[in-house]
């Protein structure tokens, strides 16, 4: 018969199995509001803030399910198009990881991603018994071979947001030019 402290040791290394798999669905989840937030939008210069605010909030509350079908289209669509009577300078933003046939597969995936999330909330831990030591084995058994199959689409949004804050800097960097250039020029020209 286990000891307390056999059990509770067992216990305590699937709650933390179960936690770090919790946090990185939570993580990919934050990653794909992040992508909405930034990507496949174009809005006047002037109300910038005020859209990406307004995006971000939008997206705050969808279930990880809605935002994989937008980061789809997101991803994977055209680059949105600034008006032809614009009275102001717009701004825009997109990234395309590919065509049609990537993005069916891009979503599937990350379909999948959301069926494994649902099925440690709703089934694995539904079935497991934290009294039990052979329950906690088996349970992080589990845990581990999920998080090996998630761990690919995990740095695959990584890398997606990586390219996204590099190419946010790469755009201040050579705004920064264009100003102190334009600046320089006006002062030699005045």
């Amino acid at each position: 018969m286990p000891t307390d402290i056999e059990v509770s040791s067992a216990r305590d290394l699937t709650l933390q199995k179960i936690g770090r798999n919790v946090v990185n669905f939570q993580k990919m989840e934050a990653m794909l509001k992040l992508i909405l937030k930034v990507t496949g939008f174009a809005a006047p210069v002037s109300k910038g803030r005020e859209y990406l605010e307004a995006r971000a909030k939008s997206h705050g509350t969808k279930p990880m399910g809605h935002l994989v079908e937008l980061a789809a289209k997101a991803l994977h669509g055209k680059t949105p198009s600034v008006p032809k009577d614009a009275g102001e300078v717009w701004v825009t933003h997109s990234i395309s990881l590919g065509n049609e046939s990537q993005m069916k597969e891009w979503r599937k995936e990350f379909r999948r991603i959301v069926g494994e999330r649902n099925s440690l909330i709703h089934r694995m831990l539904a079935k497991w018994n934290p009294s039990s030591i052979e329950s906690c084995r088996s349970l992080c058994e589990e845990l581990d071979a999920q998080r090996e199959r998630i761990l690919p689409a995990y740095e695959h949004l990584e890398s997606v947001v990586k390219a996204i804050r590099e190419s946010h800097e790469e755009l201040a960097r050579n705004v920064d030019a264009i100003l102190v250039s334009a600046l320089s020029e006006r002062a030699h020209g005045a």
